[in-house]
């Protein structure tokens, strides 16, 4: 049997295998150019914003994705994953080191209506702080959990290894425009904490591939924390997204609920705006469409003032619903091109298939046929023995002149190699190389050079025969 941390540690394991399966095999150093094609009509309030189709991969919205943004509390969605990722179990009791209430009150002027209900050395377990942390972002539980990793698993008195962790995970997601101060988002180092639209879309999809993660995310109604050492009462945790929150209004008296939605986490900061980043999913022509869209910073005064953020992601989520369709492009039965094919009996070509079955989203009304497709392959020619399903070739796709995938071109059969033409092709190869030739020159060469020096030996034998005649001649002559 497993452990608990086994467990989520091959969770883990697979959620990154399937991530490198999906795209969101997204590119590590540029994210995917957007086509006109796929610009929204609604203009976001938001500075920055990025939003892509989980079942594709596919880009389909972007405003300055890679300007990098004070991401605010959205920065506890990584310090969750951590938590979740390197703990032995979620029901582990972690004490509160009195250094994550004191970072809350040193910098909550960076925020308006910050505080922390927890207290110093009271004792949680794992899985309660991280709904509080990531329900109800509370600032307390996620510094708590840094300083708890920190000592618990890597032996430091500080939480300088959990944030090093957090920085290094950042990388390994794919993220290239991020780096982490703190375990909370609630900072005044605003040089030094900063992500991106794009890099807080890898860390959302990451987290919403985690099953545990993505239950405590979508909390629509309230979570009890157990009573704790300090508080003989249960501490209900409200969620901080009210697009999962149905009847209730946000403090500007908005109702800002939209029923696809199911996470993930809200943040805001006098200086980052409020931010989102947020997961939608809804089922069309029986088919589930998952999106995730973040939104940086709509310059909010205060916390209280209506949130851009929120209305930016409905406006999309609906956008996309409504006007991107998943399209089916190619399936592996369906012939792509042909490649001349050597030594074969009876047969000078062979068939290639897409390896995969391959789908991408399009606007509303475009078909498939709209999907283009440059082809290159391996070699010019394929060569007998070749075994169905080989790689032969690659095809790129591209829609509006945007590439939106590759698929690898496969034979469609086994083939087998024919003895008899393996054998000529070796001769003619051999007549035709380089080596031959050169072995061939050689070889006449030295057959004119024996013959040369064959007929001055001879021509020296009859001279030197002609000059012992005539001496014999003139001796009897004498005689």
């Amino acid at each position: 049997m497993l452990s608990s941390k086994g467990f989520r540690r091959l969770v883990c394991a697979v959620c990154a295998v399937l991530m490198s399966f999906s795209q969101f095999v997204l590119p590590k150093s540029e994210p995917a150019k957007v086509s006109a094609a796929f610009r929204s009509e609604y203009e976001p309030v938001c500075e920055t914003a990025y939003m892509l189709n989980m079942d594709t991969g596919k880009v389909v919205f972007e405003k300055d994705p890679d300007k990098k943004m004070l991401p605010a509390s959205l920065t506890k969605m990584m310090t969750c994953i951590i938590a979740y990722e390197r703990a032995d179990s979620l029901d582990e009791m972690v004490v509160v080191d009195s250094r994550a209430v004191r970072f809350v009150n040193y910098n909550k002027e960076g925020a308006t209506g910050v505080w922390t209900h927890i207290k110093v050395n009271e004792r949680f377990t794992l899985r309660d702080l991280l709904y509080d942390a990531l329900v109800a972002s509370e600032n307390g539980a996620a510094e708590a959990i840094g300083y708890y990793i920190s000592k618990q698993y890597y032996g430091s008195d500080t939480n300088e290894e959990f944030i090093k962790f957090m920085n290094d995970r950042a990388v390994e997601i794919g993220c290239t425009n991020t780096h982490f101060k703190c375990a909370s988002g609630l900072t005044t180092d605003f040089e030094n904490h900063y992500s991106t639209a794009h890099d807080m879309a890898l860390i959302a999809n990451h987290l919403m591939n985690i099953p545990e993660l993505a239950e405590m995310a979508y909390t629509p109604h309230s979570y009890g924390i157990k009573a704790t050492n300090k508080n003989p009462n249960v501490h209900w945790v409200v969620s901080t997204n009210l697009l999962i929150r149905e009847g209730e209004t946000g403090a500007d008296g908005t109702d800002y609920f939209y029923q696809y939605c199911e996470g993930v986490k809200t943040g805001y900061l006098i200086k980052s705006g409020h931010c989102y980043a947020s997961y939608a999913k809804k089922n069309i022509g029986g088919r589930d469409y998952h999106y995730i869209a973040v939104l940086l910073n709509d310059h909010a005064p205060t916390a209280k003032d209506k949130n851009y953020a929120f209305i930016d992601a409905k406006n999309l989520f609906e956008w996309a619903f409504n006007n991107l369709y998943i399209t089916d492009i190619y399936n592996t039965n369906v012939p792509i091109t042909k490649i001349p094919l050597k030594l074969a009996w009876n047969k000078d070509s062979i068939t290639l298939v897409p390896q995969d079955d391959f789908s991408t989203i399009l606007p509303k009304g475009v078909k498939a046929t709209s999907v283009t497709k440059e082809i290159t392959f391996v070699d010019e020619e394929a060569v007998a023995p070749v075994r169905k399903g080989q790689k032969l070739g690659t095809a790129v796709l591209s829609y509006d002149g945007e590439e939106i995938g590759r698929i690898n071109l496969v034979a469609s059969e086994s083939v087998e190699r024919s003895t008899l033409l393996a054998i000529l092709d070796w001769v003619n190869n051999l007549f035709a190389s380089t080596v031959f030739r050169v072995f061939l020159v050689l070889a006449i060469l030295g057959i004119v050079a024996y013959i040369f020096i064959s007929y001055s030996n001879k021509q020296k034998m009859n001279s030197l025969k002609r000059n012992v005649s005539r001496r014999k001649a003139t001796r009897r002559t004498y005689r």
